[in-house]
């Protein structure tokens, strides 16, 4: 589909644009280049997703679904993708938007289509109008006015056709079962329930039942020195991102000293993570783990970057972060911070309310606050965005289009110019969910600076979307996924070097669970000793199985479940199989039984 300039007959003024930050106190106004940039997002991303349907359904996607329905799904293809099209409109694009979504579509072949799908009210509507067209049709014979004269003469009259699509269309269930706003309502809400059950079996009886298992088996007499360990002080965001892995995050009830952890965790490694979600509320904890852990010189915090509602906020809570790191003892070990903030299209997201009004789920004005902030602190602090991948990261259009394109246009308003230095690949090749095909080369990680402070280099990195949580619900060519690596995988030749990564994350409730599973709990640190939770993370047969991927596992699985094919089916890459397996305590006790009676340590 061709996508053209909007035509100037659509232009209209913009509606206010109100950014509300997750903290209901926060709010911010935007200039207006900002909010014309916002408005520009959201139309992007509306006329991309529409021409991604349409693109997919009539290469092949809906004759495929229609052959279960119709013995005419031919001929009715291509109709029946634009019956989708109406749906998919009314369904995901405010009234208000509609025309200007449609706008970069009305001058190509299919413009006639654009003002159909405008003009009907309901399904019925548009079958009633797409077949006048053709039969009224005068110019060159195409072939879609072959098909529908062809379905006429089968049909004993007009409506009878009509209304032999309307039922075919029907029976797809496309829509009356899912991509509304009630059908995420509901599966959200079962998410978040499955979850809270999940973490309410944490520590239940088949995990103790299970712990004792690892208690048992040989200790292991030389324990590794971490790479990194988590320290997770809260679970929370008040952020709705749909790719997020949490929908439901159990309230904690911490620690009143977590220096004690501190303590504990400075003598394992030189590197920790701050992680939970939203920390913003929390970030006294890493100003003192910064002031009191010795040994570790690496002080990693993820970040959504809400906290920025302005320059001067941003430059307190960073400078609060780089005067830690230099009230250090000089005899201490050199540390610095790798302050990583979540920025890509979902973080970014513009969304529109009931009442037409645009919103970014994290406006692209706090990010633009925290890379313009960051390089005064550059002997202190490192920053790193982290990117979600997407359709762009397969070219240089990761910076050109999207959220970078709009953070370096709010930078040059501020006087500041982005500079790409360097970009590095992924490890593998991936699909491009847009041209799904042929695997491809993909952006991974880039470094780039404001020309204002050449020595301050930034740095993006980018990862894959697993379907946790919230994420269950996108469909699967939304996103960037390791569907290959997993056929890999199932047919035994391995991962490479991809790994489960089973470190150890510490809650401030004293739970130590594992860096890509969290709900796999080794105790309380607090009422165990961490003595007791490093013996049970060696010798743990079921962390060690999923650390290297063992496929084994899947059979032991089958042994108790039935529903293994089904898992895989939906699974989007090795960890996310892995996790789904585990997620049952029961299943957990099982499958370290027979791993400890196979020998499998």
């Amino acid at each position: 589909m061709n996508t053209p300039a909007q035509t100037p007959a659509l232009k209209k003024i913009l509606p206010e644009i109100s950014i509300q930050s997750g903290r209901p106190s926060s709010e911010i106004t935007l200039s207006a280049e900002a909010q014309q940039d916002v408005h520009q997002a959201y139309l992007v991303t509306l006329r991309q997703r529409f021409k991604t349907e349409i693109n997919r359904l009539t290469q092949g996607d809906m004759q495929e679904m229609l052959k279960a329905h119709s013995e005419n799904a031919h001929d009715l293809s291509f109709m029946m993708t634009y019956v989708y099209a109406l749906n998919w409109l009314q369904q995901n694009v405010h009234s208000e938007f509609q025309q200007e979504v449609l706008a970069a579509f009305t001058n190509g072949p299919q413009a006639f289509l654009m003002q159909m799908i405008l003009q009907s009210t309901n399904t019925a509507e548009f079958i009633t109008a797409y077949i006048s067209y053709w039969e009224n049709f005068q110019g060159e014979p195409q072939l879609q006015q072959q098909q529908i004269l062809a379905l006429l003469q089968r049909a004993d009259d007009r409506q009878q056709l009509v209304n032999h699509i309307e039922n075919t269309w029907n029976k797809l269930q496309l829509f009356s079962n899912s991509f509304t706003p009630d059908y995420f309502a509901r599966g959200y809400k079962d998410i978040a329930r499955q979850e809270k059950q999940r973490y309410a079996g944490m520590l239940a009886e088949e995990d103790k039942l299970r712990l004792k298992l690892i208690d048992a088996l040989p200790d292991v007499s030389s324990l590794n020195f971490f790479n990194k360990l988590g320290l997770i002080p809260a679970m929370g965001c008040p952020q709705t991102c749909r790719h997020c892995m949490f929908v439901f995050r159990p309230l904690m009830k911490n620690t009143d000293d977590p220096d004690t952890l501190y303590q504990m965790v400075d003598k394992l490694t030189t590197s920790v993570l701050f992680t939970g979600g939203d920390l913003t509320k929390h970030l006294d904890h890493f100003y003192n783990a910064i002031t009191h852990m010795q040994h570790v010189t690496t002080f990693a915090i993820l970040l959504n970057g809400d906290f920025a509602d302005s320059r001067d906020v941003t430059e307190n809570i960073l400078s609060k972060m780089a005067s830690a790191i230099r009230r250090r003892p000089l005899s201490w070990p050199k540390a610095n911070v790798h302050l990583q903030i979540s920025f890509d299209e979902f973080h970014q997201e513009v969304v529109v309310d009931r009442k037409g009004n645009l919103k970014e789920r994290i406006p692209v004005v706090k990010i633009a606050n925290i890379v313009e902030t960051a390089p005064k602190y550059n002997d202190e602090i490192q920053l790193c965005l982290c990117h979600k991948q997407s359709h762009l990261n397969f070219s240089m259009d990761v910076f050109k289009k999207g959220v970078f394109a709009r953070l370096a246009k709010e930078l040059a308003r501020r006087g500041h110019q982005v500079q790409v230095l360097s970009t590095a690949p992924s490890s593998r090749l991936k699909r491009n969910p847009h041209n799904p095909q042929t695997p491809a080369q993909l952006i991974k990680d880039a470094t780039f600076i404001l020309t204002k402070y050449p020595q301050a280099l930034l740095m993006l990195t980018s990862s894959t979307i697993d379907a946790y949580g919230r994420a269950e619900m996108m469909a699967l060519h939304e996103a960037v996924n390791e569907r290959d690596l997993l056929k890999q995988m199932l047919a035994g030749q391995g991962t490479g070097a991809e790994t489960f990564d089973n470190d150890l994350m510490f809650w401030f409730n004293g739970w130590a669970t594992l860096f890509s599973a969290v709900h796999i709990c080794l105790g309380n640190v607090f009422e165990e000793g961490m003595q007791t939770i490093r013996q049970r993370q060696a010798k743990d047969p079921l962390s060690n199985a999923m650390h290297r991927f063992d496929i084994r596992l899947l059979d032991f699985y089958r042994e108790v479940r039935d529903d293994l094919d089904a898992i895989i089916e939906k699974s989007t890459g090795p960890h996310h199989l892995f996790h789904a397996i585990t997620e049952d305590g029961a299943i957990r006790l099982h499958l370290t039984e027979r791993l400890i009676d196979s020998g499998i340590l």
